[in-house]
């Protein structure tokens, strides 16, 4: 597989050819055009949303199961962005430890992400994958200076600087600065150099107070021009930029890939294709390439899984024949031998099939049919409001209306039907925080609560509605 990451200036593209060769990443080729490039047909493309258009989120929480954090991701992020969740793209990373779980949210509003695609595709250009620009600096740095963990990604462009801020290979903080190496070039030298060195010392001090970060930071410079940059940003006293050295790669030195950051970070990030890599193109914005591949593959498995059908049938049948023929022969053997102590079986059993001798087998026995008249325990309404009455996360909340229905259950008509009792709790809290708490506790909870039951969560100001089924044993 090889990919080309493409990242659009103004008035050109750099282009990073990048494929796995072994195992190990390799850069085939780094290209610059002015004008808009023709790929062949089986080389796939990346992209990626600036970091301005996007909305990294951090978020701690005590959930560790991977299915309740899908489930609690919607309530999370509530009150994290401004958007309505309808309306983004998001692509959460878990890192789970023992106690404890960080999440790391990135989002991007739908029209941020349709407007990309189509620029791009106005240059005959319809990316496969769509990833995110500082993902794509974190890679870079990660491929150029795997020794190093925490540092800041300072990458120059023709009219913004962005800086990453990465920690234990985690992104922290991301700033965009709009002031770029075409600046250098065409305004007054002295008010440029003053700004830039103004503009970088904010967002130091920016990132220092952010992280609790003092002292020098480890400075990886990538894009234009950065030298020049480099060393305008030494000259100033006391400086607390430690900049990184980087090695070469297959024939291109330190100082040729430095421009290629993103498109380089692009391609990576996409075929690595892991835990942490960001793909947005999802639901209604896979390529066209994607969604064909996916009713190609679809339709080969539908007629593969066709054939097997029919091979598994048709075996089925044969062993479940041979099989109920020798369950027959267990049955008549069975009658005939108890035929003097039991009277009703004298005579034999009637029936053709398995079926209809079990049944004529239960009615001269006048045994009940497996399962009929046998009903389960229901679960009892006071368990439940004991439950609520001392749930610790309730207290400081104002319980508003319980409900409680059964939404099915056992009857002679039905006598297979289980119990399955809903409840509809409206509570209200003055602290989001809390009613998040009981919502966590609600969907962790492996006692009371049917987890694979839905859950649904409501909010209105102050008031909360949650609903749930509960276990039928408890």
């Amino acid at each position: 597989m090889e990919f080309v990451g493409v990242q659009k200036e103004k008035s050109f593209f750099r282009l990073a050819y990048l494929s796995i060769v072994n195992g190990e990443i390799v850069i085939e080729c780094l290209e610059k055009e002015t004008k808009a490039p023709i790929f062949k047909k089986d080389l796939l493309v990346a992209t990626g949303i600036e970091g301005q258009a996007l909305l990294i989120r951090h978020l701690v929480t005590p959930l560790r199961n991977a299915r309740a954090l899908h489930k609690t991701l919607p309530f999370q992020l509530e009150a994290l962005i401004p958007y309505s969740l309808d309306d983004v793209i998001i692509k959460p990373i878990y890192e789970i430890g023992e106690k404890e779980t960080h999440a790391h949210f990135f989002t991007v509003p739908k029209k941020t992400l349709e407007h990309h695609i189509a620029n791009f595709q106005k240059e005959n250009i319809d990316p496969e994958w769509v990833s995110a620009i500082p993902m794509a600096l974190l890679r870079f740095a990660s491929f150029v200076s795997p020794d190093e963990h925490s540092l800041v990604v300072f990458h120059i462009g023709m009219k913004k600087i962005q800086l990453v801020s990465v920690q234990e290979g985690k992104i922290l903080s991301h700033i965009t600065l709009h002031i770029g190496s075409q600046d250098l070039s065409d305004g007054d030298s002295a008010k440029v150099v003053s700004k830039l060195k103004r503009e970088v010392d904010r967002a130091f001090c920016f990132l220092a107070h952010k992280e609790q970060e003092s002292g020098s930071r480890k400075v990886l410079f990538c894009g234009e021009r950065t030298k020049e940059v480099e060393n305008l940003l030494m000259e100033e006293k006391d400086s607390l930029i430690s900049p990184i050295e980087i090695e070469g790669h297959r024939g291109y030195n330190g100082e040729t890939v430095r421009p290629y950051a993103i498109s380089i970070g692009l391609a990576i990030d996409a075929l690595k294709n892991d835990s942490l890599s960001i793909q947005f193109r999802q639901e209604l914005f896979i390529s066209k390439r994607t969604f064909s591949s996916i009713k190609k593959g679809l339709l080969r498995g539908s007629v593969l899984a066709g054939a097997l059908f029919a091979v598994t049938l048709l075996c089925s049948q044969i062993f479940y024949h041979k099989k109920e023929k020798a369950l027959m022969n267990q049955v008549e053997k069975l009658v005939s031998h108890y035929e003097k102590e039991i009277p009703s079986l004298k005579g034999g059993i009637k029936g053709s099939s398995l079926e209809e001798a079990l049944s004529d087998l239960n009615l001269k026995l006048r045994l009940p049919k497996s399962g009929e008249l046998i009903f389960s325990k229901p679960p009892l309404v006071t368990d439940f409001l004991c439950f609520i009455s001392s749930h610790p996360k309730l207290k400081g909340m104002e319980v508003k209306r319980l409900d409680y229905e059964l939404k099915s259950y056992p009857s002679l008509q039905r006598p297979k039907d289980q119990y399955r009792p809903k409840v509809r709790l409206v509570f209200t809290s003055k602290e989001a925080k809390k009613a998040r708490e009981f919502h966590d506790a609600i969907i962790d909870d492996d006692t009371l609560v049917d987890r694979d039951g839905e859950i649904e969560w409501k909010r209105n100001e102050d008031e909360y509605e949650i609903t749930f089924f509960l276990q039928t044993q408890f």
